[in-house]
Formats: structure tokens, sequence, C-alpha cells
């Protein structure tokens, strides 16, 4: 199982998925977590606008991500949830009966992550099975 981002650091870690871990037979489920707003000062309208814009993006990648599953012929599916993206991920793990979770790190700094939080973190102490953390390369770093 592993999450969805749309960042370079998400593509990077569903190809190395593919790349280096996948093994026929293997179920890949793929949850996309998507990015909440604060509505209470919203409009009716603007809400109505936003979560059409946002039911756009989720319909536009688990199209993408159908197409990619079948060219590489995995077998899978993609699921969305709304909430704190630690605890639905966790939580769908669980559901889905994963017995292992792939997820990303932003590498945000220290103070940053104390602020925020850490999605990869969350997960590491909750879940119920292994979880693999991906650290990638940053683009301008793969030339060396």
């Amino acid at each position: 199982m592993t999450h969805s981002d749309k960042n370079y650091k998400a593509q990077n870690k569903r190809n190395g998925y593919c790349d280096h871990i996948h093994k026929h037979g293997d179920y890949l489920l793929l949850i996309h977590v998507p990015e909440s707003y604060d509505f209470t000062m919203a409009s009716p309208a603007v809400v109505e606008q936003l979560l059409k814009e946002l039911e756009e993006r989720v319909d536009n990648l688990e199209k993408k991500y159908r197409e990619r599953l079948l060219n590489k012929r995995i077998s899978g599916k993609f699921r969305t949830a709304c909430g704190k993206p630690g605890e639905k991920i966790v939580n769908i793990a669980r559901e889905e009966h994963a017995t292992l979770i792939i997820t990303g790190t932003r590498g945000l700094g220290k103070f940053r992550r104390t602020i925020m939080g850490s999605v990869s973190d969350y997960i590491v102490h909750h879940a119920c099975v292994p979880v693999l953390v991906c650290r990638w390369k940053q683009k301008e770093d793969t030339k060396s």
C-alpha cells in the first residue's frame, strides 16, 4: 500500500515501488488524502467551487494511476479519504488488511515538522504493519 501525492517525491516513491519492490501477485492500494480547507469564512458559492475543483483533481489523479497500474500490469485500486492524512492512511491500511505501507518524506526541518506534524512519523508510530519511509534525492542532486 502506498499513498499518493502530486509532488516529485511521490512520483519517485511509486516508481521505486514498481522498479524495486513489486512482485508478481502483489495488490497495490494507492491512497490519496487531499489537502483540506477551512471553509468557515467562505461563502457557499466559494465552497461549492472549491469542492468541484477538488473532485475534478481527485478524478484526474485516479484516472492517471489506474492507467499506470494497467500499463505496468499491476493489480490494485485507488482510494480517497478526507481528514488527517496519517490517521486516514493507517485506518485504511487496517481496513484493507495491508501487509506493508510505503510512504515518502518531504524532508521538513525539525522546527517545521514539530509545528506541522509529519505524516510519515504518524504512520510509523501508529501502523500495525511494517512501514517503509522513502527519501528521494532532489532533482538537482541526481546529477552527482
